[in-house]
């Protein structure tokens, strides 16, 4: 059977005990077969995401009934304890499939619907409570637009040693439990390396580790705090060591691994930017305090235990996230959204301020700035720039990609005339770029290899993001932001988000293209919520950060 571009979309769900009733509309016609199934798709095989190349092979089956209420309407009253045989559906992921014996269609399910998925999760406990039958659901964006609806049914167990992480899973091939050994061993022998080298290194308080483990160089926060250590001569106290290396999805040798286990263990002050995953495979000597200084301000997207319960979301415990000593946060109102992100209580944040955002409105350095953006772009002085820098799309690193089709050049280039210039600066997850057409390029240009996303707010008029942090920096310079959210729904449904970014987002939002050009040509950007923005998150900001995070932090003064 080929795979139907013809719809099969729920928009009702409901529980009435063990019954699970469902409401189908389906385009597809003939003599239609409804099966819970399990599927298998190879993402691996390309390179670049491209959903229509991907083939999508129906692994396991289980038939149900529907009945038929005319004009494409079906409606399902499922008896989950009894929906295979006389047995409960399997421990997997399993979607709802219908086909003509020609053409199969995966069930996908209406946003409004989506939206209300948490709250049918159901919990059944048995067995004196030592055991749960549990059902869940997801959504998927497989497609275009479409929400292909997940069923997650499984079985579970009291887990007595929840506090344990277990950062090498259960494995069920020979080879999987082969490999599980073998990386149970080399985390044993990387906890026991540690181990040594902290017990034998004395800790004089004067060691500090600048460390990222996203990046091969010191930037942002990090390079700010320790540039001002410098200036400040504090070098000469303390012994500075920097780390800088990518490490987070790419693999790394044994003798990297050694070198970084072995700085680690010799500091008393370790300074972090980001993910780090290291952190969770062995407990930090209390001597030493590991201080996140966060790389981003406040965005959208869901990340760490505010994705607790969605696909990739960290452990109960023994996380990274759970190993911070301090969390430092660009304001006091930050800090209840990063008591989610990171799962620790209050009393770990310092909101101290972003260090990279030190300095950020002083005139010297902007004229400085200017100067060397306009003498490298001749192009852009005497231009008025729009800024465009949304996030990625795709389920991480390896799969990013942003649809350029939604961005309409020749409509772009019309409304820029000879007064405006349109930068595009894309996530560096993203490996493709822009294709600009040779005849808009003196108008519309791709600054994607430009270092300091930082360094062109100065010569920006308008920034356009959607999802991304980056509008927070900005927001200092008080000037309009747009949030073009072609995918809105579809991005907080799959991806998740901290807030709704409707309500939220400090400037207009822009659900389509035209709505984007209107906004622009209408100068309509909702202004006087960045200056709200500002007001509630840099009410007192002194661009002195970087000092009271070192006061606090390394003297151990009071910074308030």
């Amino acid at each position: 059977m080929i795979f139907s571009d013809k719809k099969a979309v729920i928009n009702k769900i409901r529980w009435e005990r063990i019954f699970l009733d469902l409401e189908i509309f389906v385009e597809m016609e003939g003599d239609l077969t409804f099966s819970f199934v399990t599927l298998y798709r190879d993402y691996a095989q390309e390179e670049n995401y491209d959903s229509d190349k991907i083939e999508t092979l129906i692994v396991k089956k289980v038939p149900v009934k529907g009945e038929d209420r005319g004009h494409g309407k079906y409606t399902f009253n499922i008896n989950i304890t009894a929906v295979d045989g006389r047995s409960f559906l399997d421990n997997d992921t399993w979607k709802l499939c219908v086909d003509n014996g020609k053409e199969f269609s995966i069930v996908t399910v209406d946003n409004k619907t989506a939206y209300d998925l948490d709250r049918l999760t159901r919990v059944f406990r048995y067995g004196r409570d030592r055991y749960a039958y549990n059902m869940s659901f997801s959504v998927t964006n497989f497609r275009r637009d479409e929400l292909e609806l997940n069923f997650h049914s499984y079985f579970m167990i009291q887990n007595k040693t929840w506090k344990k992480r277990r950062y090498i899973q259960e494995a069920e091939t020979k080879i999987g439990k082969v490999n599980r050994t073998y990386m149970y061993a080399v985390i044993r022998l990387i906890r026991m390396f540690y181990y040594i080298v902290s017990r034998l290194t004395p800790k004089k308080g004067n060691k500090v580790l600048f460390m990222t483990e996203t990046k091969d160089y010191l930037w942002g926060n990090l390079r700010y705090i320790h540039d001002r250590i410098v200036e400040r001569g504090l070098d000469k106290r303390f012994k500075i060591s920097c780390s800088c290396r990518k490490s987070v999805g790419n693999n790394k040798n044994m003798f990297s691994w050694i070198c970084v286990v072995y700085m680690i263990a010799r500091q008393d002050y370790i300074f972090i930017d980001d993910y780090a995953p290291i952190f969770g495979f062995f407990k930090l000597d209390k001597r030493t305090k590991l201080i996140q200084v966060w790389h981003a301000g406040e965005g959208f997207k869901s990340v760490g235990y505010s994705r607790f319960g969605k696909s990739a979301s960290p452990f109960p415990s023994e996380s990274c996230h759970k190993a911070y000593d301090h969390v430092v946060t660009g304001s006091e109102k930050l800090i209840h959204v990063y008591e989610e992100v990171f799962g620790l209580p209050e009393d770990r944040f310092l909101p101290l301020g972003m260090a990279r955002l030190d300095g950020f409105l002083d005139e010297e350095k902007i004229r400085g700035v200017r100067d060397k953006i306009y003498s490298t772009h001749p192009e852009l002085e005497n231009k008025k720039v729009i800024l465009f820098a949304p996030t990625f799309r795709g389920t991480g690193q390896k799969y990013a990609y942003y649809d350029y089709d939604r961005i309409d050049y020749g409509q772009i280039y019309e409304f820029c005339g000879d007064e405006w210039i349109f930068l595009i600066k894309m996530h560096p997850f993203v490996k493709e770029k822009p294709s600009i057409p040779e005849k808009y390029s003196d108008r519309i240009m791709d600054f994607g290899d430009y270092p300091d996303i930082n360094e062109l707010y100065y010569v920006t008029d308008i920034l356009i993001t959607d999802y991304s942090s980056n509008y927070y920096e900005y927001a200092l310079m008080k000037r309009p932001v747009l949030f073009f959210t072609y995918d809105r729904e579809l991005y907080e449904l799959t991806r998740g988000v901290h807030r709704d970014v409707k309500s939220h987002a400090p400037g207009k939002v822009c659900d389509t293209f035209d709505e984007l050009m209107t906004a622009l040509k209408n100068e309509d950007y909702e202004i006087e919520k960045i200056y709200k923005f500002v007001e509630d998150n840099y009410g007192s900001y002194d661009g002195k950060a970087s000092d009271r995070i070192i006061d606090e932090v390394l003297l151990k003064r009071d910074a308030g």
